[in-house]
C-alpha cells in the first residue's frame, strides 16, 4: 500500500510554485521588512523556502533527521544575511511564520489523506528542523558580525573594491552592507579616482562625512558624500597629482563610471588636475566605447548653460571658429570686452575654461554632440 506520506511529499514538491508563492506571500504580508526586499532578493527567499520545504518533508517521509551538511549551509546562510544587513530577528520570525503557513497549507490541501498523527509528525520534524537550523543561522550571523566588527576599515575598503568593479548584485545589497558598517552615505554620492594611490590620505580632508577609501589595480578611490573640488585641486596642484570626481551618481552607475574616469585619466592632458563627468563622458565618445552616448556628454558638459543663455552658446561656437576675444567680437557684432565677459560667464557656470585647450575642446565636443 502506498506511504500516503511519500505521496504528499512527491506531489508538493513535484509542483511546489504554488506552495512557495503562498508561504512568500504570507511572510511580505506580516513582515514588513521583506517588502523593501528588491526582485533577486526575493527570488532569494523563494529558492530557500523551497529548499526548506523539500527538506522537511523528506525528513517527515523518511524518518531520517537534519545532518551536519544541512547546520553547516544555515550557517552559511547566517553569515551573508549579517553581510548583507538583514536583522537576524527578522530572518527568524520568517521562519516561524512559514512554519505556521505552511502547516495550514498541508492541512487545507492534504488533510484528507493524512492522520493526525501525520500531521504532528510533520510540525515536530518542522520544528526540530527549525530549531536546530536557527542555531547554526545565528552562528553563522555571529561569527560574521564579529568579522566586520573587528577588522571594520579592511571591510569599508572592501566594499568600496566591490562598488567600483560591479560585485555586487544589486543596489540592495550595497546598501545593506552600508546599514551593517554604519555609514549613513546618500543615495547619491560621490567616487574620487585617483591616478596615484599616494595621494589618497591627503585628499580626505576635501571630502564631506561618510568617507571610505581604497586602492584597486594601482589607483586610489575614495567614496564619500561630497568633495569639495576648490580644496582637490589645491592638495592636487601641490602634490603634482590627478583626479576624476564623478558626483551624484549611484551604487549601480559606480563601475561605468570607475571605467570612464581611469580612461579618462589615462587620456586626458595634465593641464587640468580635477577631471569630472563631462571629461569622463567626452573620452568616452572619443574611445569609441558600447555605453558612451552623445546626449548625456552634451548634458553633462552643457547643462548650466543650455537654457536661458541662448547667447553663451552663440559666443561659444564664434569662438570655435575663430580664435579670440576680438575675432568673436567681430563675428557677433559686439564688444570683445563682452564676448571676455561672456568667457568668463562660462567658465563659472560650467567650471570649464576656454582659453585652456582641454577645457575648450570638451566644450566643442559636447557642443557637436548635440547637433
Amino acid at each position: 500500500m502506498p506511504d500516503p506520506r511519500d505521496q504528499v511529499r512527491r506531489r508538493i514538491t513535484g509542483d511546489d510554485a504554488a506552495l512557495v508563492d503562498h508561504l512568500l506571500g504570507v511572510i511580505l504580508a506580516e513582515i514588513p521588512g521583506y517588502q523593501a526586499l528588491d526582485a533577486l532578493q526575493l527570488d532569494e527567499v523563494r529558492a530557500q523556502i523551497r529548499w526548506n520545504v523539500g527538506r522537511v518533508l523528506d525528513l517527515w517521509a523518511t524518518g531520517t533527521a537534519l545532518t551536519d551538511a544541512d547546520a553547516l549551509r544555515f550557517r552559511g546562510v547566517g553569515a551573508v544575511r549579517a553581510r548583507d544587513g538583514r536583522p537576524l530577528s527578522v530572518i527568524l520570525r520568517s521562519y516561524r511564520v512559514a512554519a505556521r503557513a505552511f502547516m495550514g497549507y498541508v492541512a487545507d490541501h492534504f488533510g484528507d489523506a493524512l492522520t493526525v498523527k501525520d500531521m504532528a509528525d510533520l510540525a515536530q520534524v518542522w520544528l526540530e528542523a527549525d530549531d536546530r537550523l536557527a542555531d547554526a543561522l545565528h552562528e553563522g550571523y555571529q561569527a560574521a558580525e564579529a568579522w566586520i566588527s573587528t577588522d571594520r576599515d579592511r571591510a569599508l575598503s572592501r566594499l568600496v573594491g566591490d562598488l567600483v568593479l560591479g560585485r555586487h548584485a544589486h543596489e540592495g545589497a550595497f546598501v545593506a552592507r552600508l546599514r551593517e558598517l554604519g555609514v549613513h552615505l546618500p543615495q547619491r554620492f560621490t567616487v574620487v579616482v585617483l591616478h596615484t594611490p599616494a595621494s589618497v590620505e591627503a585628499v580626505l580632508p576635501a571630502m564631506s562625512e561618510p568617507v571610505m577609501h581604497a586602492v584597486i589595480d594601482g589607483t586610489g578611490v575614495v567614496v564619500a558624500a561630497q568633495a569639495d573640488a576648490k580644496a582637490l585641486r589645491l592638495v592636487l596642484h601641490r602634490r603634482s597629482a590627478r583626479c576624476c570626481v564623478l558626483a551624484d551618481i549611484g551604487a549601480n552607475e559606480a563601475p561605468r563610471w570607475y571605467r570612464l574616469a581611469k580612461a579618462c585619466l589615462d587620456r586626458a592632458p595634465a593641464d587640468r588636475p580635477v577631471l569630472d563627468r563631462g571629461d569622463a563622458e567626452v573620452i568616452a565618445l572619443l574611445a569609441g566605447r558600447t555605453d558612451a552616448d552623445p546626449d548625456r556628454a552634451a548634458s553633462t558638459v552643457l547643462a548650466p548653460i543650455t537654457t536661458g543663455h541662448d547667447h553663451l552658446l552663440e559666443t561659444l561656437d564664434a569662438l570655435f571658429e575663430a580664435g579670440t576675444a576680438e575675432e568673436v567680437a567681430a563675428r557677433l557684432g559686439v564688444h570683445p570686452q563682452t564676448v571676455r565677459y561672456r568667457l568668463r560667464r562660462i567658465t563659472a557656470m560650467t567650471g570649464r575654461d576656454p582659453r585652456r585647450p582641454w577645457d575648450l575642446f570638451v566644450l566643442q565636443c559636447a557642443r557637436l554632440a548635440t547637433r
